[in-house]
């Protein structure tokens, strides 16, 4: 009779070694729990290889192999390769199994000292502190001190980049908190400031942008919406043609042909703010051919917002003429007017 506690079954067939196992395991003690585990994981082991087979039998139909006798010994040697398998912990499972059953039995994590933690050829160890930079001699009672400290060490690139990104970001909410255009008044002057500029660059009169701008948005309270029910910004209803490379909202456009008003999908371009929309417009005036008649007029807005239309930007054939009414209207000159006096 063997001497051992417990004869492990390092056959699959030892049947003296799983009845001695079975009659160990009224003691819970420790080594019979680990044994326990072993054959809990030879079994999950033999069930994985055994579904694998399964899986290639499709593939072993016309094998010369495909008789009982070879499935007989394949059979038993994958049985065998189960319990190898749980015998040197392969898998983890049985290890798992152990803590979960004996959590006494996990090993501890030792701590190290940290004069032994020298790398080979190394006269002296390196302290863990030392791998940071020392740190400067701060006086923590004296603010400004830190103050100071923490402004040098920003990056001077990183710094100047996030200075402008915030001026930029500023100057969009002030444009939009500035645009008014609950009436025609407030949208008249909100927008001039812009149109005084783009006018000087065009060598047109601001009014006449306004008054374009007023018919293409319905006096603001219609300017295209993002996807995400934000404004377009787009005060001239710009089409997304002629290579631009900005972002595009797609909607339903009124478009006149042969004398009938029809419906169109098209693209329009999105601005980040009232500035670059009539930046844009300007650039879309001066570098398209077919409008140099139309910035031939010079000051005279009337004949400017006709050969505008002449050269085909609006499709509505009486564009010119409304933009006209509303440019020539006396509420609106009013405002203009009390805007050039202030």
């Amino acid at each position: 009779m063997s001497s051992q506690t417990i004869t492990q079954a390092s056959n699959y067939f030892d049947l003296q070694g799983l009845e001695q196992l079975r009659q160990k395991t009224k003691t819970n003690d420790k080594e019979t729990i680990r044994e326990v585990a072993n054959q809990f994981e030879s079994m999950f082991a033999s069930m994985l290889i055994k579904s694998m087979r399964q899986a290639n039998e499709a593939f072993e139909t016309e094998s010369p192999f495909n008789n009982q006798q070879t499935k007989f010994y394949t059979d038993m040697q994958d049985k065998q390769l189960a319990v190898d398998i749980s015998r040197h912990g392969t898998l983890g499972l049985a290890d798992a199994l152990v803590r979960q059953l004996d959590p006494t039995s996990m090993v501890r994590l030792q701590s190290v000292g940290q004069d032994k933690l020298t790398m080979p050829n190394q006269a002296q160890p390196m302290a863990m502190h030392e791998l940071n930079p020392a740190p400067a001699n701060i006086q923590f009672n004296k603010p400004d001190q830190l103050r100071e400290l923490s402004i040098t060490r920003v990056n001077d690139s990183t710094k100047q980049n996030q200075l402008n990104g915030v001026s930029e970001v500023t100057e969009q909410v002030k444009q939009t908190k500035a645009a008014d255009f609950s009436t025609p008044s407030s949208f008249i002057a909100s927008l001039l400031p812009y149109a005084k500029k783009a006018a000087k660059a065009l060598g047109v009169t601001p009014e006449v942008l306004v008054a374009q701008s007023a018919l293409e948005t319905g006096w603001g309270k219609k300017v295209l919406q993002t996807s995400e029910q934000e404004s377009s910004f787009n005060l001239f209803n710009i089409k997304s043609h002629g290579g631009w490379q900005g972002e595009s909202v797609n909607k339903n456009s009124l478009e006149v042909e042969n004398g009938v008003g029809v419906k169109r999908r098209s693209n329009f371009r999105v601005y980040e703010g009232l500035q670059e929309s009539f930046n844009d417009y300007t650039h879309f005036i001066k570098n398209n051919k077919r409008y140099e008649q139309a910035l031939q007029q010079g000051g005279n807005a009337d004949r400017y917002i006709e050969e505008l239309q002449n050269a085909g930007y609006a499709t509505d054939p009486q564009y010119a003429e409304k933009v006209k009414k509303i440019m020539n209207s006396d509420s609106f000159k009013a405002v203009v007017a009390g805007d050039n006096n202030g």
